[in-house]
C-alpha cells in the first residue's frame, strides 16, 4: 500500500516496513523564524505522504463516499490526494461498522493494538475456521537459523567494538548479554554434528541446558524495544557495507544488507519472546546442521513451537460479544472446542450444520478399492511406491479418461510421490495412453508458476467443449496436483474445469515431523517422556530423540485425542481438496477416493474410519463398496449421461 516512490522501490517488504518506521521517527516539531523575527512551530516529517493531516482527513471523507474499497482502490485514492493509503485506512478502523481482516491481524494482540482494533462487545466471524486452532498456534511460532545467528553475532560484536567507550554501562551490559545468548545458540547448533534427529525440549529444559535461566528476558526484550538498538546496529552495518562495496552497487547492496540484518535480529527477538511463555505452552525444537552424503549441508535451526492456543483465544473470547466459527469442513467440532475453549461444555457451544445447496444427483462419490486388473489399492507409506501399485493406478486413470468429460483433477500426497508416479507411467508406456484422451498438466512447485499452468489448463478445457466425443485426439485435460499445495486450497474448479476429483490414498502427514509429534503429544496429554528431564545447567548437553522411532511410537501410544487429531489432519486435507469441485447449484462432479481404506467394512468400521470424517453431503451419497472396477465405470458412465440430459452446465 506504500505510495512513497522512494520507499516502495526498495522492493523487500521488511526493508519497506523498516524505512517507513524510520521516516516516522524523524517526524518532529522544529522552530522556524517568521519575517517579524518571532519563532513558530513547524511540523515536519520524513515521509511526504504523512506531513499534512488535512489530506489524511480528506482521504477518510473521500473513502466514506464509496462502497467498500479494495487495496488497489485505496492506493489509487491515496495517490490522487497525496497521502498515505495505509495509515488513512487504519484511521478508519475505529469508525467502521464492519472490518474484514486476516487471521494474524485479529489473533495477534500486537497487531490488534497497532490497528486500534477494539473487540469489546463486537461480533467476531471467523471464516475457514477449520484452520483456526493450528493457525493460532503457528502465529506464535518463531525460528532462527545458523546464517542469521552468525550475521547477528558479527554485527553485534562490530557495533560493540566501535562504540564500547561511548556506550553507557547499562547499554553495554545488554549488548553483551545479546552476544552471549547468540553465541550459546550457535554453539548448540554447530556442536555434536555426529548426532542426528531433531531434539525436543520444554522451555525450561532448553534454558537450563544452555545455562541462561538466570537472564531476565523480559527486561532484555524491553531494552531492545525501547532503545531502538536493532535499527542502530543495522544502520551501522549498512555503513560498513557502503564502505566495502563499489559505488555502482552501493544502493542495492545497502538495502539487501539492512533488510537481512533487521530480519535476523527480529528472528532472534522472536525466539527470546517465545522463551517468556509458560513452560507448558510450547516446545523448543533444535535441528542441528546436517551433512548428507550428497555433500549438501542442511542448515540447523532453533524453533519454538506453540502448542496451546487456549490462553490466547480466551483473551479474545473475554472481550467479544459473540464468536461465530464458519467453514465447510469444521467437523469434528469437539477437537476445536478442546483445543481453544475447553472451559466450555458441549452444551455451551451452539452447532449448526446444513445440507449442500447442490442436489444429490449432482455428486457421485465412490470409494474405489480395486483397479481394472482386480488388484486392491493400498497407498499406505510402505506400499504406495510398489511398481505394481503405481501401474494399477495408471491403468485406472487410462480407463477413467475414456469416460470422464472435460477436466479431471488428480491429487497426490506430495510432490515427490507425484513425480515418482509420473516418471513410472512415462517409463511403462501408460502415459501415452492417457495423453491420447487428455492433455496433461502438472502443478508446479513454485507458487509463482501456478497461475500460468491454470490458465493453460482452463484454455484447453474451454476449447475442447466444441469437440465431438467421436473425434480423434485429446478431449479435455488432466491436472496432477498435490494435497496441501496451492491448487488444493482456494482454487475454484467449477463446471468443466473439474468433472472428477481423484484422491489417491489418504494424505497422512509425516510422523517424522518433530513439531507435529509434539502437537500430537500435547493433544493426547501423554506428558513429558521420563528420559528428558531438566538437567543441571552446565555444558549444553541435550537429550536426543531419534525422530523416526519417536514419531511412530507416539502415534502407537495414542489412545484417543492425539490419534484422532492426526486422522483429522488427513481428512481435512482430503475434504479441502475435493471441495475444489462443485461450486454452484447447477454444477456437477464425481469424486473418486482411491484406496481400499476408504471402503466400508463392518468388521473394522469404528469412530476413526476415514469416511466418517467426510462432509455430510459427500457421505450421504458415498458408494462405499464396489465389487470391481467395471461397476465404477458403469456408475460414472450413467452419472455423466444423466447430468448432461438434465441440462446441467
Amino acid at each position: 500500500m506504500c505510495n512513497n516512490p522512494d520507499v516502495a522501490k526498495l522492493g523487500n517488504s521488511n526493508t519497506i516496513n523498516e524505512k517507513c518506521l524510520e521516516l516516522q521517527k524523524n517526524c518532529k516539531n522544529s522552530k522556524a523564524k517568521t519575517n517579524g523575527g518571532k519563532s513558530r512551530s513547524k511540523a515536519s516529517c520524513g515521509c511526504p505522504m504523512l506531513r499534512k493531516q488535512n489530506l489524511r482527513e480528506h482521504f477518510i471523507n473521500e473513502a466514506w463516499e464509496h462502497d467498500a474499497l479494495d487495496i488497489e482502490d485505496l492506493v489509487q485514492l491515496g495517490t490522487k490526494i497525496g497521502t498515505c493509503p495505509y495509515y488513512g485506512s487504519r484511521d478508519m478502523v475505529q469508525e467502521a461498522d464492519v472490518v474484514v481482516l486476516p487471521y494474524q491481524a485479529l489473533l495477534l494482540q500486537s497487531a490488534r493494538e497497532s490497528l486500534g482494533l477494539n473487540l469489546k462487545n463486537n461480533v467476531i466471524i471467523i471464516d475457514e475456521a477449520h484452520n483456526l486452532a493450528d493457525s493460532l498456534t503457528s502465529m506464535y511460532n518463531s525460528k532462527i537459523n545458523i546464517p542469521q545467528l552468525k550475521q547477528v553475532l558479527s554485527c553485534l560484536e562490530k557495533y560493540l567494538d566501535r562504540f564500547r567507550i561511548l556506550l553507557g554501562a547499562g547499554n553495554r551490559r545488554y549488548i553483551q548479554t545479546l552476544i552471549a545468548l547468540t553465541k550459546s545458540f550457535l554453539q548448540l547448533l554447530l556442536g555434536y554434528q555426529e548426532e542426528s534427529g531433531d531434539v525436543s525440549m520444554t522451555i525450561n529444559e532448553f534454558m537450563f541446558s544452555l545455562d541462561i535461566d538466570n537472564i531476565n528476558l523480559v527486561k532484555l526484550h524491553r531494552y531492545v524495544k525501547e532503545s531502538n538498538i536493532i535499527h542502530k546496529i543495522s544502520g551501522y552495518s549498512m555503513k560498513l557495507v557502503c564502505s566495502e562495496t563499489s559505488i555502482m552497487h552501493v544502493e542495492s547492496q545497502t538495502h539487501i544488507a539492512q533488510g537481512s540484518v533487521v530480519s535476523g535480529f527480529q528472528a532472534l527477538l522472536d525466539i527470546l519472546i517465545s522463551l517468556i511463555n509458560n513452560d507448558s505452552e510450547g516446545r523448543i525444537i533444535v535441528s542441528r546442521q546436517k551433512f548428507p552424503h550428497s555433500g549438501q549441508s542442511e542448515e540447523g535451526h532453533i524453533k519454538f513451537v506453540m502448542l496451546s492456543g487456549e490462553r490466547i483465544f480466551s483473551e479474545i473470547m473475554s472481550q467479544a460479544y459473540a464468536i461465530v466459527l464458519a467453514g465447510g469442513t469444521l467437523q469434528p467440532i469437539d477437537e476445536t472446542r478442546v483445543r481453544l475453549f475447553p472451559g466450555l461444555s458441549v452444551d455451551q457451544v451452539k452447532f449448526f450444520t446444513c445440507k449442500h445447496i447442490v442436489p444429490p444427483e449432482s455428486i457421485l462419490p465412490i470409494a474405489v478399492s480395486r483397479g481394472p486388473s482386480g488388484k486392491a489399492f493400498d497407498f499406505s507409506f510402505n506400499s504406495r511406491s510398489s511398481p505394481c501399485m503405481i501401474e494399477e493406478l495408471g491403468r485406472l486413470l487410462a480407463n477413467l479418461v475414456t469416460v470422464i468429460p472435460e477436466g479431471i483433477v488428480m491429487f497426490f500426497s506430495s510432490f515427490d510421490y507425484e513425480g515418482q508416479v509420473y516418471d513410472a507411467w512415462n517409463f511403462s508406456g501408460i502415459l501415452p495412453r492417457i495423453l491420447k484422451k487428455k492433455h496433461l498438466f502438472r502443478e508446479p512447485r513454485s507458487n509463482n508458476d501456478v497461475e500460468h499452468v491454470l490458465n493453460e489448463y482452463k484454455e484447453i478445457i474451454t476449447s475442447s467443449r466444441g469437440i465431438r466425443k467421436e473425434d480423434p485426439g485429446p478431449n479435455g485435460a488432466l491436472l496432477l496436483a498435490v494435497v496441501g499445495g496451492k491448487i488444493s486450497e482456494g482454487i475454484n474448479f467449477s463446471d468443466g474445469m473439474c468433472r472428477c476429483i481423484v484422491m489417491v490414498g489418504l494424505p497422512y502427514p509425516s510422523p517424522l515431523d518433530a513439531e507435529l509429534m509434539e502437537r500430537v503429544k500435547h493433544i493426547e496429554r501423554l506428558g513429558e517422556p521420563t528420559s528428558c528431564r531438566p538437567r543441571e545447567p552446565s555444558n549444553g548437553t541435550l537429550c536426543v530423540h531419534t525422530t523416526v522411532q519417536s514419531g511412530f511410537e507416539i502415534l502407537r501410544s495414542c489412545k484417543q485425542r492425539g490419534r484422532e487429531y492426526y486422522d483429522n489432519l488427513c481428512m481435512k486435507a482430503v475434504n479441502q481438496s475435493i471441495g475444489r469441485a462443485i461450486r454452484h447449484i447447477n454444477d456437477y462432479a464425481a469424486v473418486l477416493l482411491v484406496d481400499s481404506r476408504y471402503a466400508s467394512n463392518s468388521s473394522n468400521h469404528n469412530i476413526l474410519h476415514p469416511t466418517d470424517k467426510l462432509p455430510l453431503w459427500i457421505k450421504e451419497r458415498l458408494v462405499s463398496a464396489t465389487e470391481n472396477y467395471g461397476e465404477v465405470h458403469k456408475l460414472l458412465h450413467q452419472f455423466f449421461i444423466c447430468n448432461k440430459q438434465r441440462g446441467c452446465r
